[in-house]
């Protein structure tokens, strides 16, 4: 897509000195990732281990990442004002202390409804610093530097959730996990230091004008204004769709240990496959990805990232179920998946970086996009049922659902998204 260049006035140097390093935003996701892998890899893989059963774990487990889906219902307060970098820094204080309490908690199996309302406190913090840092993404990032930046956002996202849960893991088994968690939480708080550098723009509509409680009213009115318009809008309604369609889920990322046995891979492979192996290779591919998307159509480079993890689940489903099959084709889907995340991330900043609801607008679209993550994960795991065939079946579904996705963006595409000749073309 062409990106519109509007004359700057003459203070134009300044303004550009104020735009964030794109970098910072793979540092500052450090943060989620902690509180994610922590839940995710690390509270799993020690209740288990003192004897609770896996269904109790999937109860604790889903009920503590609830507030990822139920966000949207106070993450429009931080549209209210120029105070993001606040609601950062106070969350991801929020975030490092939870997990220390959390990793001090004594006995949680016998205390679980305690345990468990420490785990959803901690990923209510987690996801609103988050949220947040969306927010200053795409009010601070560069337009020409979106994907770049999107590419280091999710990098750190898909890094360090997989690292720091592996990281957790590693020192309780050295150590405790009381060490696990003041380690982590250390690591949270020297990561969020990078907010400093991180200049928030001002934004004239925010500053009151009359009365607070009027201006905050307003403020609300131009939040949910703003939010309708751009659901609704033509450019919306698309972002909307390609959002729910399964263009680059990775939905199989959250079924690879569960196929390890079909592919006789010895747990420690598992530990070191899903931990270290992923996280470099995703966030290697979130920097790949982030790069090409600001080469060219963003929503392009979605789809073709989408087709990238489309040919690695082919590839592995054609392979033979042996413990190098599941580490080269797990790692390779891996890869291609985080190149599929920072060009959605990039998309999605390209849509949102104006207006009074720049944060919830960014976490209406990221909530569809789980949406579709969460469909697709479950009809991969029906799809083993498919004549008995079990693993094969699994891997071959994922990549023909990503292929159906793809086709529904190229109708878009062929439809909707064609450029129109440039007026200012005929004048070069």
């Amino acid at each position: 897509m062409i990106e519109q260049e509007t004359a700057l006035p003459a203070t134009a140097p300044a303004e550009e000195a104020r735009w964030s390093w794109p970098p910072l935003f793979g540092l500052l996701e450090v943060q989620f990732g902690a509180a994610v892998g922590y839940l995710q890899t690390a509270v799993p893989y020690w209740l288990a281990k003192d004897g609770m059963p896996l269904a109790e774990i999937g109860v604790l487990s889903g009920t503590a990442f609830s507030p990822h889906a139920w966000k949207l219902l106070w993450v429009p307060l931080i549209d209210l004002g120029p105070w993001r970098r606040v609601w950062y820094g106070v969350s991801t204080l929020l975030t490092a202390a939870l997990i220390l309490a959390c990793a001090v908690f004594p006995e949680p199996g016998q205390h679980l409804g305690l345990f468990t309302l420490l785990l959803t406190a901690l990923q209510a913090a987690a996801t609103t610093a988050h949220a947040a840092l969306n927010g200053l993404m795409a009010t601070t990032s560069k337009p020409s530097d979106k994907g770049r930046t999107g590419g280091w956002q999710m990098a750190g996202n898909v890094g360090s959730t997989a690292l720091m849960g592996a990281l957790a893991i590693f020192l309780a088994s050295r150590f405790s996990r009381q060490v696990a968690g003041i380690v982590l939480s250390t690591l949270v708080l020297a990561s969020g230091a990078g907010i400093f550098w991180i200049t928030e723009r001002h934004d004239p509509s925010t500053v009151p004008t009359g009365p607070l409680f009027k201006a905050a009213v307003d403020r609300v009115k131009s939040i949910v204004v703003d939010l309708a318009k751009t659901a609704f809008s033509r450019d919306g309604l698309i972002m909307l769709i390609l959002c729910l369609a399964p263009v680059s889920c990775g939905a199989l990322t959250n079924l690879f240990s569960a196929m390890a046995g079909a592919y006789q891979v010895p747990e420690h492979t598992v530990e070191l496959v899903s931990g270290l192996g992923m996280g470099i290779t995703g966030a290697v591919g979130s920097l790949v990805g982030g790069w090409i998307s600001d080469r060219m159509n963003r929503k392009l480079a979605y789809a073709l990232m989408g087709g990238a993890t489309a040919l690695c689940a082919f590839a592995m489903a054609a392979g033979p179920m042996t413990t190098s099959t599941y580490i080269w084709g797990s790692l390779a889907y891996s890869l291609a998946n985080g190149a599929g995340f920072a060009a959605f991330a990039g998309m999605v900043l390209e849509m949102v970086s104006d207006g009074a609801a720049v944060t919830t607008k960014y976490s209406l679209f990221v909530a569809a996009s789980n949406f579709a993550i969460s469909y697709t994960t479950a009809l991969d795991g029906h799809a083993s049922e498919f004549r008995n065939i079990g693993t094969r079946a699994t891997i071959a579904a994922d990549g023909l659902i990503t292929l159906v996705g793809i086709t529904i963006v190229a109708l878009i595409f062929a439809l909707f998204l064609r450029k129109k000749p440039a007026a200012a073309t005929a004048t070069a």
